[in-house]
């Protein structure tokens, strides 16, 4: 690496973003110069390939000098420069500042706080002081120790992406000063790299006290192949900084204190010695992080060389730490926590029903039933959410393999099942006697069979239980579509019958025709010709529905139908969606 002063930048060295914006360069090291001095250098390997790296001392009020690094990006000056500390990792600031590479946070992360007229120079006289001394306006949101420990974790050599430890936000261990945990892990060779995950199953004090244990779900790849560990963990006041001159192991591992005993077995022989520190965990709120440093190697790497021998010692990993407790996973979206208590059934798994599941699924739904009588075929596979890994499987199967695969914390009960069929060469009997002990344990039933006449029967059956029933469809066109919320005690799809003859109730555009109905090679039915982007809006409107249904059940009075728009009669146009309240018609005594 070769350093230049200001006046030693040779002809045509220029960065990327000088050809677009001529004279930049010149404007820039000439404003850092006033306050650098002579102390400003560029280094010119850098220069060469079009990147501006400088290194200087930065004048603080105090009168003392700020060691700098600042580097230009590439689309410079749309984005702000990238400016860090130099010197002994310990002595960075605890905020605003990353601890594994002294990079600063000048500003907040939404990028329109950077003016394009500023140089790096007034960045740095307007922010520096207020990122050094923890002042000034700032965003609301904490600043995790974990988050700079995971991002670096991917450089140390023999890392496999997929590595993860799993602990749980709401665990409090007291303000205890270590003590063991117990975790279910797997360590895999993946080529030259290796991939370790595991979850904390169970934390303890020295003197054996059990201060958290695991609520949460094991993923499905620890269910099936684990062994449980106990490693040492230690709380501390700050985790060891990174090594100055960079992150090679040995130094790592100087730097951390580990208790040498492998653990061996068919993969290669691993320790860990866990720490613990108070963090940030959002603006002004303190708890708990963790680090969780891997050593692995031969079994002979953890033993005493041999007199004249030289040691050759194990490598080491940093493991990313991950949140996985229930108030992380549902943290992001707090409403649909009450889905977490909820058993919820649906009916039909179609390019409709599917995706209502897995948003149930995805968004906390502890209890889903899904019932369906289809086979997955490749043509399917455009409209349908999961691909090739389905085809020849049960709707039912494939669906409860992918929920509980990827969401570890709902149960999927998958019933084969053609509903209104008089035979049931499936085994499970016919309709009396797989239909009520859905209807008795489902809190809301969701239609998406698509079937009029089933339709009927199952709204049938949830007046009879007092469940709320959502129903949804598209017409043949897909030009519209209707997904509709039946209160038990008011109207039903017979009322939106006659709702629709008498005038009350607009259809959805395109109802009754079938011009776009086709018979794919293979089928034994006419399909409709309609894309999965369009069916979303019905899936998505129905778990909208569903989640509000459910929780605010006393605002739910009355049948609704909302009618989905996605074409005007000449044209397609952006979504939109009317709704109209469905009383029950007394042209059809459903609640008489």
């Amino acid at each position: 690496m070769t350093w230049i002063g200001y006046g030693g930048l040779k002809a045509g060295m220029l960065p990327h973003w000088e050809r677009t914006c001529v004279g930049r360069l010149d404007f820039e090291l000439r404003d850092l110069a006033f306050f650098a001095r002579d102390s400003l250098r560029i280094d010119e390997d850098q220069l060469k390939n079009g990147v501006l790296s400088v290194e200087f001392e930065w004048p603080l009020a105090s009168g003392e000098g700020c060691e700098l690094r600042a580097v230009f990006p590439d689309s410079y000056p749309f984005v702000r420069p990238q400016v860090a500390l130099r010197g002994k990792p310990e002595t960075f600031p605890r905020r605003h500042c990353s601890p594994t590479d002294g990079n600063l946070c000048l500003l907040g992360r939404d990028t329109g706080l950077w003016s394009i007229k500023w140089t790096l120079a007034k960045l740095l006289e307007k922010q520096l002081a207020n990122a050094l001394d923890g002042t000034g306006v700032e965003d609301q949101q904490g600043e995790p120790m974990e988050v700079w420990w995971n991002v670096i974790a991917p450089e140390f050599p023999g890392y496999s992406e997929g590595s993860y430890m799993l602990i749980d936000s709401e665990w409090d261990l007291r303000g205890a000063l270590g003590g063991t945990i117990k975790a279910s892990c797997s360590l895999l060779r993946i080529g030259e790299n290796i991939q370790f995950r595991g979850v904390v199953d169970e934390v303890r004090a020295h003197d054996k006290t059990v201060l958290a244990s695991r609520t949460f779900p094991l993923p499905p790849h620890l269910r099936t192949k684990k062994t449980i560990r106990t490693f040492p963990w230690t709380r501390v006041e700050r985790f060891a900084p990174p090594p100055a001159d960079g992150w090679q192991g040995k130094k790592v591992k100087d730097q951390i204190a580990f208790k040498m005993h492998a653990f061996t077995g068919d993969s290669p022989a691993f320790s860990m010695s866990v720490t613990v520190q108070s963090t940030e965990l959002s603006h002004k709120k303190s708890g708990d992080t963790w680090l969780f440093p891997l050593l692995y190697g031969p079994a002979k790497s953890f033993r005493t060389a041999k007199p004249g021998k030289k040691a050759t010692g194990p490598s080491v990993l940093i493991i990313p730490t991950y949140r996985a407790g229930a108030t992380d996973i549902g943290y992001r979206v707090q409403s649909v926590g009450l889905l977490k208590d909820k058993v919820i059934a649906i009916f039909g798994l179609g390019a409709i029903g599917a995706p209502v599941a897995i948003e149930l699924a995805r968004n906390g739904c502890s209890h889903l039933i899904v019932i369906d009588h289809d086979i997955i075929e490749p043509g399917n596979s455009i409209r349908w959410p999961l691909g090739a890994t389905a085809w020849g499987m049960r709707k039912t199967t494939a669906v409860k393999q992918h929920l509980e695969s990827e969401y570890p914390g709902v149960e999927v009960e998958a019933i084969h099942h053609h509903v209104g069929i008089a035979t049931a060469a499936d085994g499970n009997g016919g309709d009396h006697s797989v239909l009520p002990p859905i209807f008795a344990k489902a809190d809301i039933v969701i239609d998406a069979t698509a079937s009029s006449g089933i339709s009927r029967l199952l709204v049938d059956h949830c007046k009879s239980a007092g469940k709320p029933m959502i129903s949804l469809f598209g017409t043949l066109s897909l030009k519209g579509g209707v997904v509709a919320a039946y209160h038990p005690k008011s109207g039903c799809p017979t009322c939106r019958e006659f709702a629709y003859a008498k005038g009350l109730i607009e259809k959805a555009p395109g109802s009754g025709e079938t011009s776009g109905l086709n018979q794919p090679p293979g089928c034994a039915e006419l399909t409709f010709d309609g894309a999965s982007f369009d069916l979303h809006e019905l899936s998505s409107e129905a778990v909208r529905l569903t989640v509000d249904i459910l929780s605010q059940p006393e605002d739910f009075k009355e049948s609704l139908v909302h009618t989905l728009t996605l074409h005007d009669g000449v044209r397609r146009v952006p979504p939109s969606w009317r709704v109209d309240r469905l009383p029950p018609m007394k042209e059809c005594g459903c609640n008489q």
